[in-house]
């Protein structure tokens, strides 16, 4: 008996139905992207080290806003203060800072809400030298605020 090739007989169409794959592949891409940070840091923690939380994005409405500028310029609520020493503390500072402080605690004795004493919001020029930043929270601490809010740009 002959065998005959180049006959074959015309073979049928598969359908395989891949919703359900493009499903998966489109939830699996949406949680990498989402879990995707382009940043180079990476960080070590060390045991018994446990970092702060981040409280809120948005500034505390009731808490003093201190702000200061390029040219050192120091503002508290808007208002000018005065300029940065330089050297030693800015006792301006440090005195309109604790009457904001009394205002806040007479505010909280008289209402029923409670708003945090202790905290201060910080705003600084993006080229600030790092010593001024130290300063300007060593003299809100010498006032009565242990917390800081940090005050930045950013896009949400």
């Amino acid at each position: 008996m002959k065998k005959r090739f180049g006959r074959r007989r015309p073979r049928e169409g598969v359908d395989v139905d891949i919703t359900s794959l493009l499903d998966i592949l489109t939830i699996l891409l949406v949680f990498l992207l989402k879990s995707y940070n382009a940043s180079d840091l990476k960080l070590d923690l060390t045991k018994n080290l446990e970092m702060a939380d981040s409280a809120s994005k948005y500034m505390t409405r009731f808490a003093p806003v201190v702000q200061v500028n390029k040219e050192q310029k120091v503002f508290v609520n808007n208002k000018e203060i005065g300029r940065i020493p330089a050297s030693g503390e800015m006792t301006a500072l440090t005195d309109v800072l604790k009457n904001e402080k009394k205002k806040t605690e007479a505010n909280n004795a008289m209402q029923k809400q409670q708003y945090n004493a202790e905290l201060v919001n910080l705003v600084f020029d993006k080229d600030m030298d790092y010593a001024i930043v130290q300063r300007v929270m060593n003299d809100s601490a010498l006032a009565g605020y242990s917390q800081f809010k940090f005050v930045v740009k950013g896009d949400y």
